[in-house]
């Protein structure tokens, strides 16, 4: 449940999208983001850290991105938000007497100090990977963006969306721009998602022996 909860404003920014834009996605998924604070508020008494990091990210990175009508700056927040993280895991280690992952599953779970680093260490650089593959998607993004309206005179806040490559003069710019921009929305989506589960289904695996050992003792 909490792991759809935590998707919900990347489901919600996917389906706008397809819909009515890059930038009503944005004001959805602020919205949507707010939202599951309140609603985490309610079930647990607090708002969580992480919530609060990606809310004030999505903010600054969102309303940029809304003023100035340049996607670089949210396509940019994913990759910023994962490092954000893969840093506060990894610093974790030398600060406090404990990592985060272990402030925050410890109570469900005892696990050998050793574990609870690899585990820090396998996050950490996990979150890093999806902050590179992000970067990825957002370099050829914005490449192919660029060359569409520096070889042409269509107005650089126009949502890509709106246009009809048809129309144009530089149909195959057009497209590949559409397209580009469709593939770091999905990649937000179905990668993020995708790859984080992965890294859930490691875990478990990885700490399944030591769980199974504990119950045993």
């Amino acid at each position: 449940m909490k792991f759809l909860l935590d998707f919900f404003p990347i489901a919600l920014f996917f389906i706008v999208y397809k819909t009515m834009g890059l930038y009503a996605a944005i004001y959805a998924m602020i919205g949507a983001t707010a939202l599951q604070m309140l609603i985490t508020r309610f079930q647990t008494g607090k708002f969580e850290k992480t919530h609060l990091i990606t809310f004030g990210l999505l903010v600054v990175f969102g309303g940029i991105t809304l003023a100035i009508k340049d996607p670089a700056f949210i396509m940019w927040k994913v990759s910023v938000l994962y490092v954000v993280f893969a840093l506060a895991l990894i610093l974790s280690m030398w600060i406090g007497e404990k990592t985060l992952l272990q402030r925050m599953l410890g109570k469900e779970m005892k696990l050998p100090v050793q574990v609870w680093n690899q585990l820090t260490w396998f996050w950490g650089v996990g979150f890093s990977g999806i902050a590179l593959v992000n970067a990825y998607y957002v370099d050829i993004a914005l490449s192919t963006r660029s060359a569409l309206f520096n070889t042409s005179t269509l107005d650089s806040k126009v949502e890509l969306t709106e246009i009809d490559c048809t129309s144009t003069t530089v149909e195959q710019l057009c497209l590949a721009a559409q397209q580009s921009e469709e593939a770091w929305v999905n990649f937000k989506l179905f990668g993020t998602m995708g790859l984080t589960f992965v890294l859930i289904i490691i875990t478990v695996i990885f700490i399944s022996k030591y769980i199974k050992e504990d119950k045993a003792s």
